[in-house]
């Protein structure tokens, strides 16, 4: 958890500075997808049973986040109007994608499940019938044979 949060926090850091510099929400638009899509993955770690980051660590990446944000607001109010208002429709816009990726990429697994089963259903049903109709066959043989 502990290079999520420094990733985290070198892209933050590009991204303040670009904003101080004057640059607009849209000339950064990689780099904030970039910086969501780190913040969203050490809140998912976090949460995790296989995360080896503490409660503590968890608590004050929670506070170190807050604070960005509150600098990434006032940067993107001073640039331009609605400039805060953009960022958070941006960010919901962001994570609504991103639930309806994981939720397709459920979907698809839950169907190559499903067609898995169906298949190994089949192969069950065709080698019972092979052995019946051997068994039938080896039956026959022997009839005609006595």
């Amino acid at each position: 958890m502990i290079a999520e949060i420094a990733a985290a926090n070198a892209i933050f850091k590009v991204l303040s500075t670009a904003l101080g510099n004057g640059k607009s929400l849209y000339q950064l638009g990689t780099q904030l997808t970039d910086y969501l899509g780190a913040t969203q993955k050490i809140k998912d770690k976090a949460g995790d049973s296989s995360s080896k980051g503490t409660a503590l660590e968890a608590f004050q990446y929670q506070e170190t986040l807050r604070k960005q944000r509150e600098i990434l607001e006032y940067h993107l109010k001073k640039s331009r109007l609605n400039g805060w208002s953009d960022f958070v429709k941006f960010e919901a816009e962001w994570h609504r994608q991103r639930k309806g990726e994981q939720k397709a990429l459920q979907q698809k697994k839950a169907r190559q499940a499903a067609q898995l089963q169906k298949d190994l259903q089949l192969a069950i049903n065709i080698g019972v019938c092979l052995i019946l109709a051997m068994g039938l066959l080896f039956g026959i043989a022997i009839y005609l044979k006595a």
